[in-house]
């Protein structure tokens, strides 16, 4: 560990190590600018709190996007996992998406080995308690061992550890953000005291149960994928489906539901323990048996955290319910009826910075210099944390390096909504309203045609390419790529085959790209295609007329989200509602295209805004 000199002043001082820190400290530094990673416990960096795994459907994609920019999610995902899946193969193409499980310890270990060898990257093991700055200029920040520290911009990623505490049972049993670490409450305070407003949130995990203790042959297996699987080359199998360690499904039953209706009162969501709105996307085995009281199973996946571990994530069996009866409701399901808890499931209910408080660079509106990123802006997951980091350091570093602004010739990087799943994100994240933590999902996409994870390094290589992240050798290969595609495309095109051109018959929902050459190879027709490219070539094809469709949709909307909104006094504007005019002065919106997707905002308040912004055009022309 690298020691920091006294009276050094450092242009980036990141918050905490978990995914969001870790990307954020890494691209701040690569980007050349002197950066201060300081977290509590160095050897618990990057740790997984709850899942062991990487990716899903939305979250894989955010994975790969993260990759093409320059992030080290996906390259340490695919040096650590012991399975991976393509979840919704037999679906098109936007929806199919990558899942791995991970050795936990091995990503950890992965991931400080980076951070150790990343020039111009300092880690610091310590507690920041306070954030200072001078009128509204950021200064640095103070410790817990009394250091006063030197910044001229601050990222603050500190997960569920601002205030957390953790409730299993009608009790908190502790003050912490995990359950084997304390909480951040001076650091709370002094965002507060910045000006910040906080709210509560809660999440929660499963219960961990030992593998010796669990009868696989009466669960069902669910293995991984075989061939070419991967965050950071599509192209490549990084590990042989026979060393795929396998995941396995179990239910619950109706002897699991009446153990948890007998015993609701326990519950601390049934008990007023728990008030705060947890995740919908992964509710607790107890909410699930109160919502769904006629639903006579639910899943439970039985998921393994490594192979060096001993260690069984339930999947679907999350609750904070009392120890004694969380092991009464595992030994009712089917294959751990002899199941042995290693650890117990909990809920923590922590500090969050509602994000309308944030710029879409992360920055903080009324605080330059200060960036949020992770869970910190009401997100739930690693992979969003991670996006939201790699954002953040980006933005930081370029708010202070002139050499970062030549190369990009801004001083912000923001994706938009057609360019990213990370813009769909971080714009959701600003303009809706989130009483629970905030999940990505396909659907949440309007262009998702556009942003297919067989994609993503084709659409924004270039940006981690010109933010000197990503090698010239990465993107002379994805532009090979790019030309392969086309070639092949226009061969097909020049083929005549069954009446009509090779191209055309490939769109055909029966024929897929092997049928066809199987075909052309009997009339002697021989094309080669390289393997890599294969299915994206076939995606094409089959989903070509939707893709022109949407590439018309983006052009359309270009012109709302071109329309900039300048510096307005909402309670000036005749005819906007006082909940519109609330809403459109939190957010502040870019523009009319950002403004029509505020929550509580509608058109007829659009509309408004629009006549009034006309009305004071003309007015400024005037005179």
């Amino acid at each position: 560990m690298r020691k920091q000199r006294k009276d050094k002043i450092y242009d980036v001082i990141v918050i905490g190590a978990g995914h969001a820190g870790c990307e954020a400290a890494l691209v701040s530094a690569k980007m050349g600018v002197k950066t201060l990673l300081i977290t509590t416990t160095i050897k618990k960096t990057a740790t997984m709190p709850c899942n062991p795994a990487i990716g899903g459907p939305g979250k894989g994609h955010l994975v790969s996007e993260i990759d093409a920019l320059g992030g080290v999610m996906g390259q340490i995902a695919d040096k650590s996992l012991i399975q991976i899946r393509l979840l919704n193969n037999s679906k098109g193409p936007a929806v199919q998406a990558l899942r791995a499980q991970i050795e936990r310890s091995d990503y950890q270990k992965l991931m400080i080995a980076i951070l150790k060898k990343q020039k111009n990257l300092t880690l610091l093991e310590d507690e920041v308690t306070e954030i200072k700055k001078n009128k509204n200029r950021i200064t640095g920040i103070k410790t817990k061992s009394g250091k006063e520290i030197k910044g001229r911009t601050i990222i603050v990623t500190t997960g569920t550890f601002l205030n957390g505490k953790i409730v299993i049972g009608k009790e908190v049993i502790k003050k912490g953000g995990r359950i084997d670490e304390n909480s951040s409450l001076d650091l709370s305070k002094s965002l507060k005291k910045l000006g910040l407003k906080l709210e509560r949130l809660q999440t929660a995990t499963p219960p961990r149960i030992a593998k010796s203790s669990v009868d696989y042959s009466k669960m069902e297996v669910q293995p991984g994928t075989p061939g070419p699987c991967s965050f950071s080359y599509p192209e490549r199998e990084v590990i042989k489906y026979k060393n795929q360690i396998p995941c396995f499904l179990t239910y619950t039953n109706k002897k699991t539901h009446q153990i948890i209706r007998q015993n609701i009162k326990h519950s601390p969501i049934k008990s007023g323990i728990i008030e705060e709105h947890g995740p919908r996307h992964c509710p607790s085995i107890d909410r699930k048996i109160i919502n769904f009281p006629d639903k006579k199973r639910h899943p439970v996946f039985v998921e393994p955290e490594g192979r060096k571990s001993d260690r069984l994530y339930l999947q679907g069996l999350t609750t904070a319910m009392p120890q004694n009866l969380q092991l009464k409701i595992i030994r009712s399901i089917k294959g751990l009826e002899k199941a042995q808890i290693l650890q117990p499931g909990y809920a923590v209910v922590y500090d969050f910075s509602p994000p309308w408080q944030i710029k879409n660079t992360l920055e903080v509106k009324k605080i330059p210099g200060l960036f949020l990123a992770g869970q910190i802006n009401g997100t739930s997951g690693y992979e969003e944390a991670a996006a939201q980091g790699l954002i953040a350091g980006i933005n930081a570093a370029l708010k202070i390096s002139s050499r970062g602004r030549s190369a990009f010739g801004r001083k912000s990087f923001v994706l938009k909504r057609n360019e990213a799943y990370i813009g769909v994100l971080i714009d959701d994240l600003i303009t809706k309203e989130h009483k629970e933590p905030y999940r990505i999902y396909t659907a949440s996409a309007e262009y998702r045609l556009l942003l297919r994870r067989s994609n993503a390094l084709e659409r924004l290589i270039d940006y981690g390419f010109r933010f000197g992240l990503k090698s010239k050798k990465r993107k002379l290969e994805i532009l090979k790529k790019q030309k392969e595609i086309e070639k092949t495309k226009t061969r097909l095109k020049k083929i005549n085959f069954k009446s009509i051109n090779a191209w055309k018959f490939l769109k055909r929902p029966e024929i897929n790209i092997n049928n066809l050459l199987n075909l052309l190879a009997k009339e002697r027709v021989n094309i080669k295609i390289p393997k890599e490219i294969l299915k994206e070539v076939e995606y094409i094809a089959k989903y070509e007329d939707y893709i022109k469709r949407q590439e018309k949709e983006v052009v359309r909307n270009e012109a709302l989200e071109n329309k900039k909104i300048p510096k307005v006094d909402y309670d000036l504007v005749p005819s906007l509602r006082n909940s519109a005019k609330e809403r459109l002065k939190e957010v502040e919106p870019s523009s009319i295209g950002q403004a029509l997707r505020i929550a509580g905002v509608t058109p007829a308040d659009i509309s408004a805004l629009l006549i009034y912004l006309e009305k004071e055009k003309r007015l400024k022309s005037l005179t």
